[in-house]
């Protein structure tokens, strides 16, 4: 029991450390933990100021928000610097007139800060405040935004808002809208209804008669369409089926115009400005969440009424926060607090009714208040500094400095208490361990190894290339492995021990292969557009399948292509099936049960990919899973938690990862032969841990959430339920640490529960030193594209790492056999040694 508790202590300290970094680094609050102390959303206060002393140059808004609308879609290739692909814009030729040839319209290619997901993305548009970089999480959840807004000034002054769409302005704005129909934005697999559920609605709400009582009723109207995002996850933004949305969306956008110009014929008052933006843009492979240009390039687009003119310029670039400050002027608005926008003048100027200077004098004086001046500076500022400045220059030097970082948001107390409790935790696990060994030449290169690995983390170039690092380590690991079979032989020269060196020195060869090939899934080039790198695309001009990354230097990936190059995914999944089959088979032996078990989730898993449509068979795969993991709890053994995790893994990863899964089984195979020598269980969980690491990478993802996919997440579900989809994302991208670990650490945890504890050194050791590279580097240009991201997946390992220890924990018994017809078992990783170990120690010592 002692050493269970120690572990039990581990895995506290994990999760302190884990809590106290991310409320130093990205402002950790009781509502990132779902803990709700605020007032009720209706008693919200906002600063009051007066809302009718500053003149406005329209009445009604009408807001359009195409979800994940990159503004090339619209405004060309040459907008955001593409070389290669097909012109999207070609699909949306009404839009894309107006945005370029009209004189009634203003476009700017709107930059969206990180986190580039939608709730984040809705409170910047709404608050003009940047959103934090946790946000990335509550976006699954949003609640209600407490911020002064411009939708809460609209409904101070008096405004009925109409929302249809997506249901996180719900979320954000429970208690603004006086009208609204919204649908959930998480559905992925949903690509028809959630717009059409918007469009309906059209009809009455722009009715060009004004007949229809709704078309009478409202002062601002959001229509929040989910279809391009949607299809972006599935496909990418090359499919057909992107180029029928876009052409859909172009005509709503053209009927919407029209029914504006004929209401505003008929109406009396200002007229109505028809606003087109998105949230942010999409990767090459269609998903989003980083700093790339085709995440951060979103679409702005003022279309004016046909009595304006505009001074057409080539296309202008601006923040995404600047519309909060420009709709708060042409409607007559205080604008609100935390704005750190400014006005576009082009559009002021073009709206004639609103006086340009004193517009942005209220801007000036709103973010003179934002920054953080010391007295001196202040006075100095406004007494010197701002009256040599043009207004425009005022605005952009104020901007400058309020988004500048003076590194208050970071709090250095809490992320040295998270970095003192990785090191008591770390040193606890060194207690746990056991050490019955003395160390070797291959506990050296492996410290050396770790050591690297922690000096590479300062490098935000080594951060990306992070599965370079791995691989190379394993390599270099088989190479001393090999040494010290050769200078083992040396001191042996019996005939039976060559016959052993040359099947252990096999063995490493085909894990040197394993490792390569696994490697080529994830090609690293970084500037691959400076490179000219041209894509591998199919006749209808979307990616082949597994060179989706090939030009997404956002990703610095090279390609990430089929191992077997070829056009038959399905073919590809089905060679997976089997060789997963064979591998774990050779494992079960005298489990009749539990192997039948797995043969039957295997088959239910070829079944869906050959017939996807049928979700049934995803359902007996998760039913087959669920059914794995209760045997294990009941049996106390890892290996149908292993088994449940490749059935999962099978279902949920991509076509193109199948044959990743394949190899990476087959290196499994043989590292589990290998380790069967004499070769110490330390030695068995750090380069198992190693072997996850890579695999991790070597399954396409990366350092940035935006490889994070989705789009398989929904696999076999009707609906959307955030626990499930979140649940199975979880699995997705986890799927190579959960099988590599469990096939290795887990092998041997029965015999050896302290080896748990060698792999918490490692992931501990490596969680303290970035912790403190990521506070030196909080001012580095890339913190929020590089190392914020790398930060959360070490965070998410380390609860990964405390779920998989519980688990493991209650699945096993220590110095005990499986109950049951899993007892037979045979070990196929860690040392062949005959020790028995109790829970306070070693009654004998490793054979090896």
């Amino acid at each position: 029991m002692m050493r269970g508790a120690s572990l039990l202590g581990v895995c506290v300290g994990a999760l302190l450390s884990v809590l106290f970094v991310m409320s130093g680094l990205f402002g950790l609050d009781m509502d990132a933990l779902q803990v709700n102390l605020d007032a009720p959303s209706s008693s919200r206060q906002y600063p009051t100021e007066p809302t009718t002393a500053f003149p406005k140059a329209f009445d009604r808004l009408v807001l359009v928000v195409i979800d994940a609308l990159r503004a090339d879609m619209v405004l060309g290739n040459e907008a955001i610097g593409h070389h290669h692909g097909e012109d999207l814009s070609l699909f949306m030729p009404y839009t894309t007139h107006l945005a370029r040839s009209s004189e009634h319209t203003v476009a700017y290619i709107a930059h969206a800060a990180v986190p580039t997901v939608t709730m984040p993305r809705l409170k910047a548009l709404t608050t003009g405040k940047q959103p934090a970089f946790l946000d990335v999480l509550r976006n699954f959840n949003s609640k209600a935004l407490d911020d002064d807004n411009l939708l809460a000034r609209f409904h101070q002054a008096g405004r009925r808002l109409v929302l249809y769409g997506d249901e996180t302005w719900l979320s954000l704005f429970p208690d603004l809208f006086h009208r609204h129909d919204a649908t959930s934005g998480f559905f992925t697999t949903d690509t028809v209804e959630v717009d059409t559920n918007v469009t309906r609605h059209l009809q009455d709400e722009l009715d060009p008669t004004m007949q229809s009582p709704k078309s009478l009723d409202w002062d601002v109207l959001v229509l929040h369409y989910l279809g391009v995002d949607h299809i972006g996850h599935l496909e990418g933004p090359h499919s057909p089926r992107m180029k029928h949305k876009l052409g859909e969306m172009d005509a709503v956008m053209r009927s919407i115009r029209a029914a504006i110009a004929a209401q505003d014929a008929r109406r009396d008052g200002l007229p109505t400005l028809l606003v087109l933006c998105s949230d942010h843009g999409m990767t090459e492979t269609g998903n989003h969440g980083g700093a790339s240009i085709e995440e951060s390039s979103a679409l702005l687009l003022f279309v004016l009424p046909s009595t304006t003119t505009t001074k057409k310029k080539t296309t202008h670039r601006t923040l995404q926060v600047d519309l909060v400050p420009t709709l708060a002027a042409l409607f007559g608005l205080p604008i609100p607090t935390s704005n750190t926008g400014k006005m576009l003048t082009d559009v002021l100027d073009a709206a004639a009714a609103v006086a340009t200077p004193d517009a942005l004098r209220r801007n000036v004086a709103q973010l003179v208040n934002l920054v953080r001046w010391s007295p001196a500076d202040r006075r100095a500022f406004e007494t010197t500094t701002l009256p040599t400045l043009a207004l425009d220059d005022a605005l952009a030097t104020l901007q400058t400095l309020v988004l500048q970082s003076d590194g208050s948001e970071y709090n250095g107390a809490a992320i040295a208490a998270g970095v003192a409790c990785a090191v008591a935790a770390a040193a606890l696990a060194v207690a746990t361990i056991a050490t019955t060994t003395s160390l070797t030449c291959t506990h050296a290169a492996l410290g050396v190894g770790a050591v690297v690995h922690m000096a590479s983390l300062g490098s935000s170039s080594a951060i990306e290339n992070e599965h370079a690092t791995w691989n190379f380590l394993l390599t270099s690991l088989w190479f001393v492995l090999g040494l010290r079979e050769l200078a083992a032989s040396t001191e042996t020269r019996r005939s039976s021990s060559h016959a052993g060196l040359v099947r252990r020195l096999g063995l490493l060869v085909l894990l040197a292969a394993t490792t390569r090939v696994l490697r080529s899934r994830n090609q690293v080039i970084n500037f691959g557009r400076l490179n000219d790198l041209a894509p591998t695309t199919l006749l209808d001009g979307s990616a082949a399948p597994g060179f989706e990354y090939e030009t997404d230097d956002s990703l610095s990936i090279y390609t990430t292509r089929s191992l077997l190059d070829t056009a038959a995914p399905i073919a590809e999944q089905l060679v997976a099936v089997v060789v997963v089959a064979v591998y774990g088979l050779s494992r079960t032996h005298a489990s009749l049960a539990l192997g039948a078990s797995f043969v039957a989730g295997l088959a239910a898993v070829a079944a869906f990919h050959v017939d996807p449509a049928t979700s049934v068979y995803a359902h007996l795969v998760y039913g087959t899973s669920g059914l794995l993991v209760v045997a294990a709890m009941w049996h106390q053994h890892v290996l149908p938690l292993e088994f449940a995790a490749w059935l999962l893994g099978l279902l949920l990863q991509r076509a193109s990862h199948a044959m990743s899964l394949a190899v990476l089984a087959l290196q499994l195979a043989c590292f589990g032969a290998y380790a069967r020598a004499d070769v110490p269980v330390d030695v068995v969980a750090v380069t198992g841990l190693w072997l996850s690491k890579a695999g991790f990478f070597a399954l396409g993802n990366s350092h940035l959430m935006t490889t994070i996919d989705i789009s398989t997440a929904y696999t076999g579900l009707t609906a959307y339920s955030p626990a499930i989809v979140g649940g199975l994302t979880c699995v997705i991208v986890m799927t190579a640490p959960t099988v590599v670990l469990l096939a290795t650490v887990g092998a041997v945890v029965a015999r050896r529960r302290d080896v748990v504890a060698v792999v918490w050194v490692v992931e501990l050791a490596t969680f303290a030193v970035y912790s403190v590279v990521v506070y030196a580097m909080r001012f580095h240009l890339f913190i929020w594209s590089v190392f914020a991201p790398k930060m959360m997946y070490h965070m998410a390992f380390l609860v990964w790492h405390i779920v998989m220890t519980l688990v493991v924990l209650a699945g096993t018994r220590a110095s005990t056999t499986p109950r049951g017809p899993l007892a037979s078992f045979p070990l196929v990783a860690g040392c062949n040694s005959r020790e028995t170990y109790e829970d306070d120690g070693p009654t004998r010592d490793l054979s090896c």
